[in-house]
């Protein structure tokens, strides 16, 4: 499933208004007439996160694998790639 809280564009920490006030945004953006597909998907993020209990619950039991966008977000623009060690290279080498 893809992070409903990037569907909405919403912070992690967003409450219920920040989050209603996001998703009827987006469906004013993208009406079922005009696009089904992002409409459902805008629909089906705010249902996972729309009040308290249900964000817990998203956290603690939504155990689906994540998308390529997830994880092309999760390493975004402030990912660093560094060069490993000499000690790690031997290591995974199994050199001693």
């Amino acid at each position: 499933m893809i992070d409903p809280y990037r569907v909405l564009g919403v912070a992690l920490t967003a409450g219920d208004e920040a989050i209603r006030a996001a998703y009827l945004a987006a469906i004013r953006e993208s009406p079922p007439e005009r696009d089904r597909e992002r409409f459902e998907s805008v629909r089906t993020a705010y249902e996972a996160i729309c009040n308290c209990r249900r964000r817990i619950a998203h956290e603690l039991f939504d155990h689906s694998s994540p998308t390529v966008d997830d994880v092309l977000v999760a390493i975004s623009s402030d990912f660093v790639p560094q060069c490993p060690t000499e000690r790690r290279l031997l290591r995974v080498l199994g050199a001693k």
